[in-house]
């Protein structure tokens, strides 16, 4: 395995040597670090992996990693290593649209890049509790008044990817604030979705030939499985809808991909918490993201 070299810089490319390590270090924490370690192990052994991620210190015992592909996002706890994280961003050109980890970690290097990224920042989400199932979570309640009917929740089938990408569309749009579909057309946001759906990641209630719940497994990372595009249609909301799903939601992703289900919610979105509260999440950290 390659070495730190006398000279070289401590905040470099993650070289071919120091894949293995670097998954290692991202899985200490994978809660935490579903999203970039899900990455970082999609990367691996390609040319991409040192395009996107960094390490900081040798390579046999990186202290830090660093995520600076559409998001930026560090893995490290030490001040002095997060430090050089962020100066090491700072001289990169920007072409993240957001700033995402645990909220300590995304405090520190942004007492670094405020001064030069502030300006271009759309919005802070400072509190974003990072919520896991408790082991007892997982078993649906019927969705509505019509008795014994649960909440028949499935995978998303390919034949639906139409109908599943314009409620993503709308979902993005609402939860982010910018449209998915203005860069390229919409086409990489296009391909996402079919990817997932592909996979078996994307999971669906339809009622009249409606959908009105959909929810992706975002990220998967070691025994993590990361619940991201949560949405019910406006019309449907105020019926428990989400409630019920989320419940079965998480035995299915527990039974098809892995044991350990999480996602993160923005702290104003009282609706959402209590919709996972009742379906047995619990509150087992705090994320940030910043919004550019």
């Amino acid at each position: 395995m390659a070495m730190f070299r006398r000279g070289e810089p401590r905040v470099r490319p993650v070289r071919h040597g120091a894949e293995a390590v670097a998954l290692r270090l991202a899985l200490r924490d994978p809660l935490r670090h579903a999203l970039p370690g899900a990455r970082l192990a999609e990367l691996r052994g390609t040319a991409s992996l040192p395009q996107e991620f960094s390490l900081v210190g040798p390579d046999a015992e990186p202290t830090g990693l660093l995520w600076h592909g559409v998001n930026i996002a560090p893995m490290a706890q030490d001040p002095a290593v997060l430090d050089e994280l962020a100066t090491a961003v700072l001289s990169m050109r920007r072409r993240a649209s957001s700033i995402v980890g645990e909220r300590s970690a995304v405090a520190r290097i942004w007492r670094t890049l405020a001064p030069a990224w502030a300006p271009a920042v759309r919005e802070y989400r400072w509190s974003q509790p990072l919520l896991v199932a408790a082991a007892d979570a997982g078993q649906p309640p019927v969705l509505d008044a019509r008795a014994g009917e649960g909440p028949g929740l499935r995978p998303a089938r390919p034949e639906e990817a139409e109908a599943v990408y314009h409620h993503a569309v709308a979902m993005f749009r609402e939860e982010v604030g910018t449209d998915p579909t203005s860069f390229d057309g919409g086409r990489a946001y296009w391909a996402r979705v079919r990817s997932l759906i592909g996979a078996g990641r994307t999971y669906i209630v339809v009622r009249d030939e409606q959908i009105i719940f959909k929810a992706d497994v975002g990220a998967v990372f070691g025994p993590v499985a990361q619940i991201h595009g949560v949405w019910v249609p406006p019309a449907h909301r105020g019926r428990g809808v989400a409630r019920s799903a989320m419940a079965d939601l998480v035995a299915q992703v527990r039974r098809d991909h892995a044991p350990q289900v999480s996602l993160y919610v923005n702290d104003f979105n009282v609706p959402a918490r209590r919709a996972y509260a009742a379906a047995g999440f619990v509150q087992a950290g705090e994320l940030t993201t910043i919004l550019f």
